[in-house]
């Protein structure tokens, strides 16, 4: 669970497995579950779709698991948000279980500040933050009594280093004319409130202009409102491209208590306005302005200890572990979070600042070298499954699982998918049939693509992986995908034999 631990100067936000050797392994399919499979494909909704499907029986060790059904199963097809699957269990490979993104508040001798990312995609994520009782600025007002404490009433200017990631913060592929919206937030060294504002609209008298507020309060934006009170809730808000010019209009029937997002533009300066923001309304004085020098975390690595040039030394840090943003990005389905560990591992990888094309590299040599997947089997193109151009098939992605279901952290990746009737993404799926609590998933939706990947534990006790990529599915009809997906699910546990169990 994230639970945030408070230290006087930081604060903390709390395999090599054998190989699955797919292509080595017969096909060993039940005859009923065969039949089964095939009578759910044939659905008329799939009539014109491309749909890949694989079903693979696990066992402890790799050699134990066997493939018992195929259905274009080696043919890359766009996978949506199952993409996350494989950028996830790539980090967990190459960063480790005990990684921890490390955000970081420098001083130096001139009386500066910096704030130093390192790609976290937590940093005052509200929706992650409210389960612990802190809102996006709680840190900051922390970081605020740490300065006064240390007898700091003022500083000079507020530098911002996100140069862990390069400086496109948004993806060349992703929808443009969706890019206001939450799940299109840009992507930076430093995120903070995944990157969005919320506001909360107040009606007025009828017919007048409403008021707002936003979270975090800050002045990043600058906001047109002709947004009035009355008969209809039709509130629209939208950002010019490139600008924090944010547009609000439309008309209001009532308060609203549950927020509109909207994302921002360029993470690094908003999260760097925002820590100048709240230091000023917590008692710390800012001279100077916020700027961006993205030459601070180098300098400082190189001599942490105080010897660098301009004297830096930490005030305090935040820290989160890994398995934090395993699960929001999984669970929840944050393509920010994903992206996060994408480009992190290019950082990882290179020691530069992390690219999509440095981060999907490092996500490729894992599905080939740990996963043994072919190369023409997958092709990626950003981490959260969001760019059309990404391509996997639904062989690869049994492998991933297969991989992680027989590693050392196979429980770690496994609680950071969602669970069937019981949290995130597939809360309200299956929870009212008796697997309910026994699927773990990851599913996926883009326009014309539904998809669903994860383990079931079948009523004869063994785990299952399976993978269901369907693509030209009808247009907005996403619930008759989700259904046919949950037939094939219970088909595999319908067709597991608890005596076949009981003999082993």
């Amino acid at each position: 669970m994230f639970r945030p631990r408070l230290f006087r100067s930081s604060y903390v936000l709390t395999t090599l497995a054998a190989v699955l050797a797919l292509a080595a392994l017969p096909s060993v399919a039940r005859a009923d579950l065969n039949a089964d499979l095939r009578r759910v494909l044939a659905d008329k909704y799939l009539a014109k779709a491309n749909v890949g499907v694989v079903v693979a029986r696990l066992g402890d060790k790799s050699d134990d698991t066997e493939v018992i059904f195929r259905h274009n199963g080696t043919t890359p097809l766009i996978p949506a948000s199952n993409l996350k699957i494989v950028t996830t269990a790539a980090a967990l490979k190459q960063l480790g279980p005990d990684f921890k993104f490390r955000t970081m508040l420098l001083m130096n001798r001139d009386g500066d500040l910096c704030l130093v990312g390192d790609g976290d995609p937590t940093l005052g994520d509200v929706e992650l933050l409210k389960k612990v009782g802190w809102d996006v600025t709680t840190v900051f007002k922390l970081w605020a009594e740490e300065l006064k404490r240390r007898g700091v009433a003022a500083v000079s200017n507020v530098l911002v280093d996100d140069s862990v990631f390069d400086e496109t913060f948004l993806h060349p592929n992703w929808p443009a004319d969706q890019e206001q919206r939450r799940y299109v937030a840009q992507v930076g060294g430093l995120n903070l409130n995944a990157n969005c504002v919320d506001f909360y609209v107040r009606t007025t008298g009828f017919n007048e202009t409403v008021t707002y507020t936003v979270d975090p309060p800050t002045q990043y934006l600058a906001v047109q409102n002709s947004c009035v009170t009355g008969n209809r809730s039709a509130v629209w808000l939208a950002r010019e491209r490139g600008k924090n010019t944010i547009i609000l209009r439309g008309e209001a029937n009532a308060s609203n208590d549950v927020p509109f997002s909207i994302t921002i533009h360029d993470p690094g300066l908003f999260a760097g306005t925002v820590l100048a923001e709240t230091l000023e309304a917590n008692g710390v004085r800012i001279g100077g302005s916020v700027v961006r020098d993205r030459t601070i975390r180098a300098a400082f690595e190189k001599d942490p200890v105080g010897g660098n040039a301009a004297g830096w030394t930490v005030v305090a840090a935040l820290e989160t572990p890994l398995a934090s943003v395993l699960a929001r990005a999984n669970k929840d389905s944050m393509n920010l979070y994903a992206e996060a560990l994408c480009k992190r591992l290019g950082f990882a990888a290179t020691g530069e600042p992390a690219t999509w094309a440095s981060g999907t590299a490092v996500v490729g040599t894992f599905l080939r070298e740990q996963c043994e997947v072919p190369e023409e089997q997958f092709t990626l193109d950003d981490g959260c499954g969001l760019s059309k151009e990404n391509a996997i098939s639904a062989e690869a992605l049994v492998r991933v699982l297969a991989r992680e279901h027989t590693g050392k952290h196979a429980d770690v990746f496994r609680t950071s998918l969602a669970q069937s009737g019981v949290d995130g993404t597939l809360e309200n799926r299956f929870n009212r049939t008796d697997l309910r609590g026994r699927v773990y998933g990851k599913s996926g939706y883009v326009n014309y693509v539904s998809s669903l990947t994860g383990y079931v534990q079948a009523r004869d006790g063994r785990w299952y992986a399976f993978a269901i990529l369907m693509n030209n599915v009808p247009f907005r009809t996403n619930n008759t995908a989700k259904e046919i997906q949950e037939k094939i699910v219970s088909a595999i546990d319908e067709n597991a034999s608890p005596a076949t169990a009981a003999a082993r």
